[in-house]
């Protein structure tokens, strides 16, 4: 690898379009719609990993550009980072949505559509997706944001209620692109994993502030012994 190629930029990780396209094969007739490519900083020591994009990541074509995101920069206005410091990307890259029919006092009935959680079927179709944003990021240190993203890498035993804010060193799940039955397996590499409360939690439940502004101080300690040692 060059001296050009080591260093570091800011952008989307290059995927073929031949995964994508297998990706969004196996999720074929699936509740989902557009695609969204992670964002930032690779290689990078620092990597955030989220759930699924929403309707304003899809339109806009930006990771965390709604509500959520608004709390996001908080957390990087917190970490004296910005978002051109690290990379940004999820576990999902379709939105996940559902459809309902809602009746107006006034108007005709009509068809709202709404985000959704996606299903574990639906994070395994798109791991080949992030496995490739993870072997070129390099990152040192991996953020989950929210049970999905945490599951994804760790396995369905971790709950981001009781491991918010703890650093861990740890395997990861992967899964080989050509052997898909054959599911996750662990990876040979560690990685420091710090699990977070996704930032949409705190638009339902402000009291995570305080417990978020703590664990982000614990990050901020991770970061420097990690990335600046």
């Amino acid at each position: 690898m060059s001296k050009a190629q080591r260093e570091s930029q800011i952008g989307n990780v290059p995927l073929s379009p031949t995964r994508i396209s297998e990706c969004l094969e196996r999720v074929a007739g699936h509740r989902l719609e557009g695609f969204l490519g992670g964002y930032g900083k690779f290689p990078g020591g620092l990597m955030m990993v989220g759930e699924a994009p929403g309707a304003n990541e899809i339109e806009k074509g930006i990771p965390f550009c709604g509500q959520a995101g608004k709390v996001l920069d908080g957390y990087f206005d917190a970490l004296n980072i910005t978002r051109n410091d690290l990379y940004i990307t999820s576990t999902v890259r379709s939105r996940p949505y559902k459809d309902k029919m809602i009746q107006g006092k006034h108007t005709a009935e009509r068809s709202s559509r709404s985000n959704r959680t996606p299903t574990s079927y639906e994070v395994f179709a798109f791991a080949p997706i992030l496995d490739t944003e993870i072997e070129t990021v390099q990152p040192q240190i991996i953020i989950t944001l929210g049970n999905i993203a945490l599951q994804r890498l760790l396995g369905k035993g971790y709950q981001v209620s009781q491991v918010h804010g703890q650093a861990r060193r740890s395997y990861i799940q992967q899964v080989d692109a050509d052997h898909m039955d054959q599911g996750y397996h662990w990876s040979e590499q560690e990685y420091w994993i710090f699990p977070m409360y996704h930032p949409a939690a705190v638009l339902y439940n402000r009291s995570l502030t305080t417990i978020i502004a703590e664990d982000l101080v614990i990050l901020r300690e991770l970061i420097d012994l990690t990335l600046q040692s």
